[in-house]
This record gives structure tokens, C-alpha cells and sequence, in this order.
């Protein structure tokens, strides 16, 4: 049988890059970013941020020696709420005694840390996409039964498929728009895709059509329950509660990123006027690149070659975008088969972070990485990591919805 002390450097040394690289492979907007770990401490991050500048300068006419009255540059302070992400591995007293010369029971931890690494790294992917919430979907009709009819997949109206942030064993809260709870920790049993529908197995009680389903335990009253993610940081309201990272972006037009709504069938011009709108809001640097469908990447493409010249771009962690050139528009094209539907994001890398208070480490408190499991015949051992996904510069970023295909 394997001994504690080997199984807990393989967790800390192998595993702990699988997962990340996973990360990397699963989610490119999160691969792009930035990890910014010196300087950060606390429950919440604090940026110092200038949303104004003194008047208090000109020119003035013959003979006025008047000196212009003295004025302040206005600032405001943006919190960053850290959050916790976690996963687990579990292995029972049989297992490893079944699994004895078959390679040791160091095989049943990396298919189980395997498993885990994958989930959480889809699990990162789909909170760098959203607004913080973490809403999976809402609830679309009456239920039968354990088969609840969804619609709204992030939040987002129109978006499809309706079941695309669901899968088989995910373990959900639903509660109304007020917060009150109609299901507590129930799992999903099935997840039907044609259908919209999803079925589980636990108590449910009084759902119905506008309730909104969370992945267990992620839901709390201010709003932000989950890491940010692209949908929240791009936006010209307050999300996900009354402010946008305790900045109020409705009286605050300097902290609102650009958004052209009903964009229209996407080409080269439509492509520039949103360049060209966010230009001439923003005082922050260029976005680098775009961030949209397959569906709209390929109609670009086709443009492209009846006109221009298609290029590769390498992108990091081996991602890849092409880069449309016309016009003034050069910019790399990255895919999301996720991204919502007649959606074209354009980031500001420079000014996106993963603010990080602890990378992604497994935990080695209590007797070491992997521990017994008190009153089980099973060992355990999990992987944590804290920070949140900010933005020091709300309006460098730039968003087109609507963008339509033909």
C-alpha cells in the first residue's frame, strides 16, 4: 500500500499543475488575465480610483489676473470582495484495500483528483463568463414532478442552450427572486438538453417560473456570491448588487465600460464604431482582443478572405485568435463556445486581474494533505484557492450585444 507521505507529494507537486493547466485550458478569457498575488491581504481588495479632475485651470481674458478658484480631483474607493473556491476528493477504506497490487491505491486518488481537477476547472470558467451572482439559470414553467423547466442560463435572456450551465451531479439551491428558499441541496439527476429540463432528486418546494437556481451554497443576500466574471466587469449598471465593486456606476459615468446594444449584422464598421465609442470614452488602454461565438468568429473569417488577409495570432497558454485586419481594426478574435449568443466582448487586459490572496494550493492543515475522515473509513483531501476577478478601470472595457450573423 502507498504511504501518506508519498500520495501527499504527489497531490502537492503533480496535481496541483494538472488542475491549474486545466484551468488554462478550459477558460481563455481566465488564461489571458493577469494574477496579481503582492499586495493583496484581507477579506477585500481596495483601489484607489480618480473619477474627476480639477477645473480648476484656463486661460483668461486682457487684464483679468484672477487666479482660478481652487478646486479637488474627485476619487473614489473600488472594494474587491475575495472569494473562496474549493474542491474535494474522497476515498474509501475498501477501495484502497480492493485496489492492492493493482498499482496501489494512488490510482484511485488520481482518478479521483482527475475528476475534480476537470469540474473545478469548468467551474472557473463559467464565473470568469458571468456577473458574480452565480446564477445558473431561472426556472421557466410550472414544475412536474422533479422536472423543472429552465430558460436563462447565467442570468442572461435569450441565451441558449438553456441547460449549458448544468450537468448530472451538480449538487443546487433554488430560492425566488426575494432570496426564500424553495429548494435546499438537491442533485440533478438528468440533465435533458432538447428539452430545456432538468431533473432532481431531493425536497423541492412551492418553485415556480422567475425562481433562480445556484449551485449549492453560493448564494448571498448582497448579491456576489461567486467569483466576477467578464458579463459584470462589462456593463454600465451595478452588478451584481447595488454597486459595481462599491462604486455606484448609475451616478458615476466614468465607471461604466461601453456598451453598444442591437449592433447589427457584424463587419468591419460595426466592428469600429464600437472601437470607435469606446475610444472616445474611455481613458484607459486599448482592449486586447475580442471575445465572442464560433458563429460570429466564422462570419468575420468570411469577410476576411473576400477582402483581407486572415492571420494566427499565439495567444498565452497555448490559446490561439485570428486577427482581422481592415481598416483600423486589428484585433485577435478568441472563441467561447459558451460566450452568450450576439455577444462580442473587448477586454482591457491591462486593466483585468485575478487578485489573489492564496493560489490554487491543496491544504496541508490538520495532518497533511490527505486526511482520515472522522467516524469514516475513508481519507480525504481538498484544494482551495481565494481572490476575485477586478477591474481598475470600468470604462476601458467595451461590449456589443445584438450582433447578428445575416
Amino acid at each position: 500500500m502507498q504511504e501518506f507521505q508519498y500520495i501527499q507529494d504527489i497531490l502537492k507537486e503533480f496535481y496541483t499543475p494538472v488542475i491549474v493547466n486545466q484551468v488554462y485550458k478550459k477558460a481563455p478569457f481566465w488564461a489571458q488575465m493577469k494574477k496579481k498575488s503582492k499586495g493583496v491581504y484581507g477579506k477585500k481588495i481596495v483601489i484607489p480610483i480618480q473619477l474627476g479632475f480639477t477645473e480648476a485651470v484656463g486661460a483668461k481674458a486682457d487684464n483679468n489676473y484672477d487666479l482660478p478658484n481652487a478646486q479637488r480631483n474627485t476619487y473614489d474607493r473600488s472594494e474587491i470582495t475575495l472569494k473562496r473556491n474549493y474542491g474535494r476528493v474522497m476515498i474509501d477504506g475498501f477501495s484502497i484495500e480492493s485496489s492492492k497490487g493493482k498499482g496501489g491505491w494512488v490510482d484511485q486518488v488520481s482518478a479521483e483528483s482527475k475528476g475534480a481537477s476537470t469540474a473545478f476547472a469548468l467551474d472557473i470558467d463559467r464565473q470568469s463568463l458571468m456577473n458574480g451572482k452565480g446564477e445558473l439559470g431561472h426556472v421557466n414553467g410550472a414544475i412536474s414532478g422533479q422536472i423543472i423547466t429552465v430558460n436563462k442560463p447565467g442570468g442572461v435572456t435569450g441565451d441558449t442552450p438553456n441547460t449549458k450551465w448544468f450537468r448530472k451531479g451538480m449538487v443546487i439551491d433554488i430560492r425566488n427572486t426575494s432570496g426564500v428558499s424553495h429548494a435546499d441541496s438537491v442533485q440533478i439527476s438528468l440533465v435533458d438538453v432538447a428539452n430545456s429540463q432538468i431533473t432532481v432528486v431531493g425536497t423541492i418546494t412551492s418553485v415556480v417560473t422567475t425562481d433562480i437556481i445556484y449551485r449549492e451554497d453560493t448564494y448571498v443576500a448582497s448579491g456576489q456570491g461567486e467569483m466576477m466574471g467578464i458579463e459584470g466587469i462589462i456593463n454600465t449598471v451595478n452588478t451584481p448588487g447595488a454597486t459595481f465593486q462599491g462604486i455606484d456606476r448609475t451616478a458615476e459615468a466614468l465607471w461604466q465600460a461601453y456598451v453598444a446594444t442591437s449592433v447589427g449584422v457584424v463587419s468591419e464598421d460595426a466592428i469600429q464604431v464600437i472601437l470607435d465609442g469606446l475610444e472616445a470614452q474611455t481613458d484607459g488602454d486599448s482592449p486586447t482582443f475580442i471575445l465572442t461565438t464560433t458563429l460570429i468568429r466564422r462570419k468575420i473569417v468570411a469577410l476576411a478572405k473576400s477582402a483581407y488577409q486572415v492571420q494566427t495570432l499565439k495567444l498565452k497558454a497555448g490559446w490561439e485568435g485570428i486577427k482581422f485586419v481592415g481598416g483600423t481594426v486589428e484585433l485577435p478574435i478568441v472563441t467561447h463556445k459558451n460566450c452568450p449568443l450576439a455577444t462580442m466582448y473587448f477586454p482591457s487586459m491591462n486593466h483585468i486581474k485575478f487578485y489573489s490572496l492564496k493560489s490554487l494550493v491543496w491544504d496541508n492543515k490538520g495532518g497533511g494533505v490527505l486526511k482520515p475522515v472522522a467516524g469514516k473509513d475513508a481519507y480525504e483531501a481538498w484544494f482551495k484557492m481565494y481572490g476575485n476577478i477586478g477591474t481598475d478601470c470600468s470604462n476601458a472595457h467595451g461590449k456589443g450585444t445584438g450582433v447578428l450573423v445575416a
